[in-house]
């Protein structure tokens, strides 16, 4: 499948997640509870889920990487403990969509950056990606969908 890169507007959008770091060979399996303990967080709290679980990352890929697992809200919501309250930066976006499954995400990455790149476009923040499709709901890897955002100038 062809990837195509394109440039997009978005507002900026409030959310709750847990910043950590971790091996990059563990993403997954450390992900996944991060995504359940951040919706606890927000449910016990009054809050409204506004969208699908991303996963904000602040380092480049190498042994260890930092990221955020979060999920968009409605309205603000209170942090507590490990969930912190944050914002998605609105503005310009280079964007791509993935199909198939995350282990072949890195090729995604790849074609963005090169597009970037070659559009003359800066990075101007932390990128993130959206889960459209994921386990929880579609079984089939070939089936799911990620959708990248770097912000850009």
């Amino acid at each position: 499948m062809k990837l195509e890169c394109t440039t997009t507007t978005l507002e900026a959008q409030l959310i709750m997640g847990i910043r950590t770091t971790a091996p990059m060979g563990e993403l997954g399996k450390v992900m996944e509870p991060l995504f359940k303990e951040v919706f606890d967080h927000i449910q016990e709290n009054g809050g409204e889920a506004a969208g699908v679980p991303l996963t904000r990352f602040y380092s480049p890929p190498g042994a260890t990487i930092e990221f955020e697992c979060a999920i968009p809200v409605a309205s603000p919501v209170e942090g507590g403990g490990r969930v912190l309250a944050g914002e998605l930066p609105g503005g310009r976006m280079a964007t791509v969509t993935h199909a198939g499954p995350y282990d072949t995400l890195a090729e995604a990455w790849e074609a963005l950056t090169e597009w970037m790149e070659s559009e003359g476009l800066e990075r101007t923040g932390a990128p993130w990606e959206i889960y459209l499709t994921a386990p929880g709901t579609e079984p089939d890897p070939s089936k799911w969908r990620t959708q990248i955002f770097f912000p850009v100038s």
